[in-house]
Parts: structure tokens; C-alpha cells; sequence
């Protein structure tokens, strides 16, 4: 009997790694996130890039020059 573990042994050990795995799969997600939010950096700052070549070019000669509309297909 004195070589068994006790029982709050075993359930610490468990909950130690329960909690691995979801630390695990939290860092994962938030490299997911990361990627992400760079991904979305990069977007804004061209089209802030773009904004600004607009709002240049409309103040150089007056014209405002309407952008080509692309239609979407529905997704009913």
C-alpha cells in the first residue's frame, strides 16, 4: 500500500495535464491571431496608401473620377 501514489497526486497530475493541452492549443491560436492582425496591418496600410494617391490626385485638378464598380455575386 505505501508504494501507491495518493489520490490528489494523480488528480494534480491530471489536471497538470489538462491544462498543458489547453495552454497548447491557446499559444496556437494566438499565432493564429498574430498572423492575422499583421495580415490586416498590411491591408489598411495600403489601402491607406491607395486613400491618399486618391485624395492627391482629386486635389491636383478638381476632377473626382468614379472607381469601376465590381459586382458580387449574391450568396443566397
Amino acid at each position: 500500500m505505501q508504494d501507491t501514489r495518493p489520490k490528489v497526486v494523480d488528480d494534480l497530475k491530471r489536471t497538470n495535464d489538462e491544462l498543458h493541452q489547453k495552454l497548447t492549443r491557446l499559444r496556437g491560436e494566438r499565432d493564429r491571431l498574430r498572423t492575422d492582425v499583421q495580415q490586416l496591418v498590411r491591408v489598411i496600410h495600403v489601402l491607406e496608401v491607395e486613400n491618399q494617391q486618391l485624395r492627391e490626385a482629386a486635389s491636383s485638378d478638381g476632377i473626382v473620377r468614379v472607381l469601376p464598380v465590381q459586382h458580387r455575386p449574391s450568396t443566397r
